[in-house]
């Protein structure tokens, strides 16, 4: 399989809006050409050993070797596996029981990584937690690090709730908080997802949920999110539960950075598989 790892050199074209020091970590995590393909490891701050992260440094030595941008993961994940990333990015993910804005940017720092994440949930009718994204997006801006907002219309378990309509207000939302960029659902067809792309003023990647039936269903995902202006995606099961993560990565990255067809992606895959 001979898939591109990374896009050929040129201009940075994210994000315009950044001071210097953030938008230095934001290259640790986007491609030169903007776009970025992100690893969701972080499912063991919630649920504990997941299929395919049971071995944390083997699962990061294989998306790795596949091409990933940057990798989402918890604080212990990530000292775990800092041998094994390289100079791939780290996004912080922050979720926890308690507000994490008084702790969660000083750790950030300390350990070097070049974002964080919070996952909030605009209309829950007990918590949002849109308050605890505000504070820890005015912290994170006094230091210099960048924040990804993940915005869930509700909950989870609430899919009635994940319409167009409401994953769009969620990233605008989000955006507006204060929010250097956004993770959301792919939801709708290219057209109405491109409207929630056009109506986020951050810059957006699509997130891959549950396990799809086939990789070409993820791929198709990824194709359609791009096709659509996200600048990428952040995939978590539907690549460490891939046959082979690695060629997974690197079929996302053909898609998202090298502009290849679905067809020529899932080819090449099962070529190499």
């Amino acid at each position: 399989m001979t898939l591109t790892a990374r896009p050929l050199p040129g201009p940075h074209t994210f994000p315009e809006h950044l001071p210097a020091w953030p938008r230095r970590r934001m290259h640790h995590v986007f491609a030169p050409d903007g776009r970025a393909v992100v690893a969701a490891l972080d499912a063991g701050l919630k649920y504990g050993v997941k299929p395919g992260l049971g071995d944390a440094r083997t699962a990061v030595r294989r998306i790795v070797d596949g091409g990933i941008d940057a990798v989402l993961a918890g604080i212990g994940f990530a000292r775990a596996t800092a041998g094994e990333l390289g100079g791939r990015g780290l996004i912080l993910a922050l979720d926890s029981e308690i507000p994490s804005a008084g702790y969660g940017v000083k750790q950030a720092v300390r350990y070097g990584a070049d974002a964080l994440e919070l996952k909030v949930f605009p209309g829950n009718p007990e918590r949002t937690l849109l308050g605890e994204l505000r504070e820890l997006a005015a912290e994170a801006d006094r230091w210099g690090m960048p924040l990804m907002a993940e915005p869930i219309p509700v909950s989870f378990a609430a899919t009635e709730a994940h319409t167009v309509t409401n994953v769009a207000n969620g990233a605008r939302i989000s955006a507006e908080a204060g929010a250097d960029f956004v993770k959301a659902q792919f939801v709708g067809t290219v057209e109405e997802f491109a409207e929630v792309v056009a109506t986020c003023p951050a810059p957006l990647l699509a997130l891959g949920g549950p396990v799809k039936p086939t990789p070409r269903d993820a791929l198709q995902l990824a194709h359609d999110a791009v096709s659509a202006g996200a600048r990428g995606v952040v995939f978590g099961r539907n690549i460490v539960e891939a046959e082979r993560p690695d060629l997974m990565v690197a079929a996302l990255v053909e898609i998202v950075h090298g502009g290849a067809s679905v067809d020529a992606a899932v080819k090449q895959l099962n070529a190499a598989l």
